[in-house]
């Protein structure tokens, strides 16, 4: 059995590393074989020059026994939680090592509890900090806990390994995997509201025609370009506030309804809705989101997108996995 998985070893959710385990590291067992070995040829040769190496030796043994101790020991840790990511793509959270003590820190090893990456490495300086990253997979949406971490290290000799559990207390929000098609699906049209005369104050006036396209209403051809090429070619009119109309009007918007996509699994619709949220961010198309009782009201920028894809990684979860 591995000593770090004995049970009476738990992580403890401290903020400091004020309990710190030790015990001997391979090197420190032949060390001690060693010292048996030089103490018996002592007794046995009745030499004093070897009793003299035996006790030396040992008393190195005991300073680095307490040298390892005091590399961990008084280490305050805190946690800050990375951006939130998307279910299936790794989620990140900085651990931060201060140590307010007049000595450095030296060789400690950070690695996730029960996992088999390989530790990271840090060097504190007196009165100084250090910042380490660990990641973590996101493999369904809701909030994410950063795992348990042990810290260990066996400097100065390595005839001791001491260290320590600590549970961060941060979490990183996952929203749900935006669904990926080959094209991506169209935005939802039915539901669009495009602009109108009321949205202006009822002034709009004429910025030209253009070539018909397929889907502009009827009452928008513009019949006397058409006369004038003899109806081999359509022409619409093509409007545009007038200049006294206030600025930074919503041209258009459309609302992401979750119920119309009922034909769907729970998290299909969640996914799907994800992506049409991208989508018409990265189209300037201003949305909105129904999601069941809740109603996000059509916008655009940054904090619509992210309060969107909220709501939807903390749709339909339990209190445990939704409570922020």
């Amino acid at each position: 059995m591995r000593w770090r998985n004995v049970s009476w070893l738990p992580a403890r959710p401290w903020l400091g590393a004020q309990r710190v385990h030790i015990r001997p590291s391979g090197a420190g067992l032949a060390f001690a074989a060693l010292l048996l070995a030089l103490w018996i040829a002592a007794v046995n040769y009745r030499l004093g020059l070897g009793y003299a190496l035996t006790y030396f030796a040992a008393a190195c043994a005991i300073a680095d026994m307490l040298f390892a101790s005091r590399n961990l020991a008084g280490l305050a840790l805190t946690a800050t939680p990375g951006s939130p990511a998307f279910a299936g793509s790794p989620a990140t959270f900085t651990l931060r090592l201060i140590n307010r003590s007049t000595r450095a820190r030296h060789a400690i090893h950070l690695a996730v509890s029960d996992a088999p990456a390989a530790p990271q490495l840090a060097d504190i300086a007196a009165h100084g900090e250090t910042a380490v990253s660990i990641v973590v997979a996101a493999r369904q949406r809701g909030w994410v806990t950063a795992p348990a971490v042990r810290l260990s290290g066996s400097f100065p000799l390595g005839l001791f390994v001491a260290w320590c559990h600590w549970q961060p207390e941060a979490r990183v929000l996952v929203y749900p995997q935006p669904e990926q098609g080959a094209p991506p699906l169209p935005l939802p049209s039915d539901n669009a509201r495009p602009a109108t005369r009321q949205a202006y104050g009822g002034a709009q006036e004429l910025a030209g025609v253009r070539a018909y396209q397929p889907g502009d209403p009827l009452h928008r051809l513009a019949w006397r370009q058409i006369a004038r090429h003899d109806g081999e070619h359509l022409f619409s009119k093509q409007f545009q506030p007038a200049a006294d109309a206030p600025t930074g009007s919503p041209r258009g918007s459309i609302m992401l309804e979750h119920a119309s996509l009922h034909a769907l699994a729970t998290e299909a619709r969640l996914s799907r809705l994800a992506a049409w949220v991208l989508q018409a961010e990265s189209t300037g198309l201003p949305y909105g989101l129904r999601l069941g009782a809740l109603t996000v009201a059509p916008g655009l920028g940054a904090s619509q997108r992210d309060a969107c894809l909220r709501a939807l990684a903390l749709h339909g979860l339990p209190p445990d996995r939704a409570a922020p």
